[in-house]
């Protein structure tokens, strides 16, 4: 989900230019814009900034160190942490 500092907006245009990594928003290293398109018209409604192999990477170790812990708890744990998402 991304908050309004990770959407900016010109022209009437939303894009979307940051990540959530390792539990923050981080500006996204990749360059590379995709158009989002309305289904049932095929006008651009947004543009979301890809990731590339560099948030590839972070987001696969940040992924790597969280299992560590959270890899480790309970079912009932996760079930809370589930519960109040």
């Amino acid at each position: 989900m991304a908050t309004r500092e990770t959407i900016t907006e010109r022209d009437g245009i939303k894009t979307i230019t940051k990540h959530y990594i390792d539990g923050a928003f981080v500006e996204s290293h990749g360059r590379e814009v995709m158009d989002i398109l309305k289904p049932t018209n095929g006008k651009v409604i947004a543009r979301a900034t890809l990731g590339d192999e560099e948030d590839t990477r972070r987001a696969i170790a940040a992924a790597k160190l969280a299992f560590v812990t959270f890899g480790r708890t309970t079912k009932e744990a996760r079930a809370l942490l589930a519960a109040a998402a």
